[in-house]
């Protein structure tokens, strides 16, 4: 519980804020592909480093490059386009958010593209999983 005792994994906008993380991060991913970015959302949210609000994981970092989420910090509109997409993301997001889908990627709270040569960091990081076209680290 926050100090405003409200259960802050479900502020008010939570829903909205993991959709649309789970749309522009892995919207072109299959079902599991999404499953995995919302889960290293809310392994984060669990995690004494980082925020305890779905939210304020995604927009840490503010909004200039060098956040996890890059569709928050990208200066592209955030404005989902795909109604079909759109609504999967909420569906999932909400299945998420009401624990009906366990954790696939092993506790991870991090993820990177498996397109990329090397890693976006310089602190090692275990490697979980891959899935779909990403790559999960606690």
């Amino acid at each position: 519980m926050s100090q405003s005792g409200r259960d802050p994994r479900f502020e008010s906008d939570a829903l909205d804020c993991l959709a649309l993380t789970l749309l522009f991060e892995a919207g072109d991913e299959q079902r599991e592909g999404m499953i995995g970015v919302g889960w290293v959302v809310l392994n984060r949210r669990a995690h004494p480093e980082f925020p305890t609000t779905v939210c304020e994981v995604v927009r840490q970092g503010g909004e200039v490059p060098g956040c996890q989420f890059t569709y928050w910090c990208d200066g592209k509109t955030d404005t989902p386009r795909d109604g079909e997409g759109w609504a999967r993301a909420r569906a999932i997001a909400g299945a998420l958010l009401a624990n009906r889908i366990s954790d696939p990627t092993g506790g991870a709270l991090f993820f990177h593209a498996a397109s990329l040569d090397a890693v976006p960091w310089s602190i090692p990081r275990t490697r979980t999983v891959r899935i779909g076209g990403h790559i999960f680290y606690r």
